[in-house]
């Protein structure tokens, strides 16, 4: 019984200075891995606004992309908006929820430049996070065309620390569909997943604050993380639900471009992985590191690279000579470590919980009703705050002893 409430002690004291946090996606406002994200955050104390699309936005890279309807021409994702409403607004349960309907480029825009400083109690956020994607972002290529890596990007051209998230699991859904529960007695693979993203958040943020810097931010100016993360398998078993998160390096490691493929039945275009030299090479960074795509096909690892904005050749030497060892947390591991420890810690559980499954509902949403919705925010909730805060709280008790 002490040690649980020193334990939840330590771990209020970790979040008793929340930061600001603007979060948002390519895949839209509405996806399940994006609201599980947003829940962990805020059960880590964080105060969190949603900017996203208000449907699927993928592949527009940093296209600014503002609609010329003041209206939605047609429903938004899953239903949860109905066409004629404006395009933009609030959901219709929480009012720290924002759609637009633009690119993924132009929520970050439209966050920093309308929502925030009219309905937040903020203007500028502290971080960003984007994500997680419903499917990998590895490798320069995918850096390029991808929409989460978009807002990304722009958010940290705007001087904002950012950090993306991607999944190996491709298949959207809605948020009311996360389930408390799989059939296997685990957690959601996408509450696995936005309680891994918001763990390593966590981290970054604890190790800047453990740095005492004097600028206050959670990366420097001009950096940013890409982050994969590879498939949850909490739906059929427990083989790969909390994987260690390992350094990488964008090349390297067999990453891909892309090739036109034509098929004479059609007559029609389209593309296909293509590895080449050309994203394999290593230029900048560290050239010892794996490549994303490395890591994620050498079992069940997340990657996580380190980046910045500044795209011209390397002359001379880095700012930062060794930006891994100055800017990571210890949560972030070598690939070739004897003892990989899992993102979400040792002794984190994943167990589902006991009662009724959420609404599994229509490709429109229709038939969800408000209170089935609530009641699966609630349970999400339950699964992310009290695991959250024991994680927490094992973390900040290690570095007493």
């Amino acid at each position: 019984m002490k040690a649980a409430s020193i334990l939840a002690g330590l771990a209020l004291a970790a979040t008793s200075h929340g930061l600001n946090v603007l979060i948002t996606n390519d895949d839209g406002f509405g996806t399940a891995n994006i609201r599980a994200m947003y829940y962990a955050m805020k059960a880590l104390g964080h105060n969190c606004y949603i900017v996203a699309s208000s449907s699927d936005q993928s592949g527009q890279g940093s296209r600014l992309i503002f609609t010329n309807n003041a209206k939605l021409t047609s429903d938004s994702e899953f239903g949860i908006v109905k066409s004629g409403a404006p395009s933009i607004g609030q959901d219709p349960n929480d009012d720290h929820i924002w759609y637009y309907n633009g690119s993924p480029a132009t929520q970050v825009l439209v966050a920093l430049d309308y929502v925030l400083p009219n309905h937040a109690n903020f203007s500028v956020p502290d971080l960003v996070l984007a994500g997680p994607n419903y499917g990998l972002n590895v490798g320069p290529f995918l850096y390029s065309i991808s929409g989460t890596l978009g807002a990304t990007q722009t958010a940290i051209e705007r001087g904002i620390p950012a950090i993306a998230f991607a999944g190996s699991y491709g298949t959207q859904t809605a948020y009311y569909d996360i389930k408390p529960s799989t059939s296997a007695g685990l957690q959601d693979p996408a509450t696995i997943t936005g309680r891994l993203a918001a763990t390593l958040a966590q981290a970054f943020i604890d190790k800047a604050a453990s740095s005492n810097s004097s600028s206050g931010r959670v990366l420097p100016l001009g950096y940013g993380v890409s982050v994969n993360i590879p498939l949850i398998t909490s739906f059929t078993d427990d083989s790969c639900v909390n994987p260690p998160f390992v350094r990488a390096r964008m090349t390297g490691g067999g990453e891909f471009t892309s090739k036109a493929v034509y098929d004479n039945a059609t007559g029609l275009f389209g593309s296909a992985n293509f590895a080449d030299s050309g994203t394999n090479m290593c230029i900048n960074g560290d050239c010892s590191l794996p490549g994303e795509i490395e890591v994620i096909n050498s079992g069940c690892k997340s990657s996580v690279v380190i980046f910045t904005i500044d795209y011209d050749a390397p002359y001379g030497v880095s700012s930062l000579a060794d930006p891994y060892a100055a800017l990571l947390p210890d949560i972030v591991q070598l690939n070739n470590a004897t003892n990989l420890v899992g993102g979400l810690g040792a002794n984190a559980s994943v167990q589902g919980t006991t009662g009724s499954s959420s609404s599994t509902g229509t490709a429109t949403g229709s038939t969800s009703s408000a209170s089935t919705k609530s009641g699966a925010i609630r349970l999400i909730m339950e699964n992310v705050s009290s695991l959250a805060v024991l994680t927490m709280g094992v973390a900040a008790l290690a570095t007493l002893l």
